[in-house]
């Protein structure tokens, strides 16, 4: 017979994907831990798993009726033997019967508690029995009336007083049907008094068990309560140390990739997510930037319009966002739905994910997804990390993004400081002296050659220093694009170097962020200033690209060029401070240089330059949604460019 039944304290449905990482419950606890202390004890009783006892308390429930019963029997054999030995048919059938069902009860208990009818029917027939023993037997003066008494009791201990006073109403019919065939009557049972009090006797017991299950079931109530509070506090212990450690190493890094990097491994850690999309939104074009895109193929640059399903929804809504069940066949933003509504992930090989809107200082910063093949890989503890993480990671970049802010405005008003020191102070010297030099020069007459070498070194000097003062005075503005200063720094590069200069401008209408403009700024002074003292160049190609949140400048020239090993040495002050500037717009500078091929600088600025590799992640490329449009949730085509291409080109 199967014995197995269903547990009332299952948290919810179990599948393959989420066996790894179920939490368990605190009745999960509460029954690892009471069954390792009852294997002493021979195990926990199936019988009583049901009843809502409390795990220490099973190991001697069941035993415990057992040896009621028998003793019940005991009492019942002991009056009844000897008539059974005279010869006496209804002792020895009342006798079979009772040592039958006790025997049964004991070598397979009763499920008690159990929701199944059939299980109750089998309490129910157990009172049947013993009551046919006391009709056969004498009736309700019947040596068995103890096993009777044990029988209702466990059926109300086992389904209430409702139950019980059910099994009483089934005794006394039995009982009294069964004495029925030696002639006595419902109303004799009526007049003799202890038949009554034997009935009241059953019902007194129903109460009593009934009020003991009650009390049981409220203690029980509590205990699971405190068990439950204990695993939530525990719970939430772990979590706070969690987010006490990335509260106390994210936020250490003002720079931006720095803190980028530490947010992508203290996901990877956390959340083993395959997937990593952290978006930002830029306010300059009002567009989605991606920061960190592990496992996925990212455009430069999306409008809201244009994200995927679960993180245009994590935007309007608080909290976090947790799908597993997501649909790559889901329609992609923008196209018709029919059906139910179902997500469409980042990534196609994804089936679950978290989502979290990113906020800092009462504004919305960015959105961060996470998703992993796997079906149900997240529950509600990664929930309340994730949305625990997300004020510490909003709190990061964001305070990444104003000091890069400030270190930019702070860096343009130290260039402002030291041009009007140097023009005060070393400017004025310079000039005094060249004037000087003019005065001894017209003194003397023939004028020494020395005298009129020094003049022009200084002339030269006074001239180098105010080109760099205009250098340093010089920057990019609301209404002063990268492309019209920068065809400003080419021009006056022109007449102090005489070497032949093109500027070309791709795309003049579009430009870049201000910050990163002023910093392309000063690379191209730097790089510009290197051909002037030592690549001997006879040419010099610039060209200056935007694509979309895309940003490209690249300076060549056809001079002697350097060996790249050690043109980056600390001592080469020039190409250490163009890395440096790289560095702070989240840029890549490449330097290719071959000695006496020439030099090309080249900057890339955005999803190109600043994001890492699709292969830095876990994710397949294969898993990169298609090019075109409509194909992916997030493709991988850039935006349109303009339909004509417009260069403007300044040359020598």
């Amino acid at each position: 017979m199967d014995r197995t039944e269903p547990t009332p304290t299952s948290t919810g449905p179990v599948t393959a994907g989420s066996a790894p990482r179920a939490a368990l419950s605190s009745a999960d606890v509460s029954e690892a831990v009471a069954a390792f202390r009852a294997v002493p004890l021979g195990g926990l009783d199936d019988s009583t798993r049901l009843l809502g006892v409390a795990p220490s308390w099973r190991t001697s429930v069941s035993p415990s009726i057992a040896v009621v019963r028998w003793s019940a029997l005991g009492y019942g054999l002991m009056f009844s033997a000897p008539a059974a030995f005279r010869g006496s048919y209804a002792a020895v059938v009342a006798t079979a019967l009772a040592v039958f069902v006790t025997t049964w009860r004991t070598v397979l208990p009763l499920q008690l508690g159990s929701p199944r009818a059939v299980r109750r029917a089998e309490a129910f027939l157990d009172v049947a029995a013993f009551a046919v023993c006391m009709g056969v037997a004498g009736g309700w003066a019947s040596p068995y009336y103890f096993s009777l008494l044990i029988a209702v009791t466990v059926l109300s201990l086992g389904w209430g007083a409702g139950s019980g006073f059910v099994g009483v109403a089934v005794a006394t019919l039995g009982v009294s049907a069964t004495a029925a065939a030696d002639g006595t009557t419902l109303g004799d049972v009526v007049r003799d008094q202890r038949d009554i009090a034997a009935v009241m006797m059953l019902c007194l017991s129903v109460a009593v068990a009934a009020y003991v299950r009650s009390r049981i079931k409220d203690d029980e109530r509590r205990r699971a309560g405190l068990v439950g509070e204990v695993h939530h506090l525990s719970e939430t212990n772990e979590l706070l140390e969690m987010l006490n450690v990335v509260a106390r190493t994210l936020p250490d890094s003002l720079s931006l990739r720095e803190a980028l990097d530490r947010i992508r491994q203290q996901l990877c850690d956390s959340f083993d997510a395959r997937v990593i999309c952290l978006m930002t939104f830029d306010d300059h074009s009002e567009e989605w930037v991606p920061k960190i895109a592990d496992g996925c193929a990212l455009r430069p640059a999306y409008p809201t319009s244009d994200l995927a399903a679960p993180l245009a929804e994590a935007l309007s809504r608080p909290g976090v966002l947790r799908d597993d069940d997501l649909d790559p066949s889901a329609p992609a933003p923008g196209e018709p739905s029919s059906g139910p509504h179902r997500r469409r992930p980042i990534v196609a090989s994804s089936a679950s994910g978290l989502y979290v809107r990113l906020t800092a200082r009462g504004q919305v910063i960015g959105v961060l997804g996470l998703e992993h093949p796997a079906p149900h890989r997240y529950d509600t503890t990664d929930e309340i990390l994730l949305a625990g993480l997300a004020e510490v990671l909003a709190l990061t970049v964001d305070n990444a993004r104003w000091f890069g802010r400030l270190r930019t405005l702070g860096a343009q008003e130290e260039r402002v400081r030291i041009a009007r020191d140097l023009h005060d102070r070393l400017g004025q010297w310079l000039t005094y002296v060249s004037m000087e030099l003019e005065r001894i020069i017209a003194e003397d007459v023939p004028a020494p050659e020395d005298m009129t070498r020094l003049q022009s070194d200084v002339q030269a000097a006074l001239d180098e220093l105010r080109e760099t003062l205009r250098q340093l005075r010089s920057g990019v503005t609301d209404t002063k694009s990268l492309a019209v200063v920068g065809r400003d720094v080419v021009e006056r590069f022109i007449e102090r170097s005489d070497v032949s200069t093109t500027f070309t401008v791709v795309h003049p209408a579009d430009r870049a962020p201000i910050p990163v403009e002023n910093e392309l700024l000063r690379i191209l002074q730097e790089a510009l200033t290197n051909v002037d003292r030592h690549a001997d160049a006879d040419h010099v190609d610039v060209v200056w690209d935007v694509r979309g949140s895309e940003f490209e400048l690249v300076i060549a020239d056809d001079g002697r060029g350097f060996e790249s090993a050690k043109g980056v040495r600390d001592s080469a002050y020039g190409l250490v401070g163009m890395r440096e500037r790289a560095d702070v717009i989240g840029a890549r500078l490449q330097i290719d240089s071959t000695p006496g091929d020439g030099t090309t600088v080249r900057v890339l600025v955005g999803s190109t330059g600043g994001r890492r590799s699709q292969s830095d992640g876990h994710g397949d490329p294969r898993d990169a949604p298609p090019e075109g449009p409509g194909r992916g949730i997030l493709d991988t085509a850039g935006r349109t460019p303009a339909a004509s291409t417009n260069n403007t080109e300044v040359a020598s």
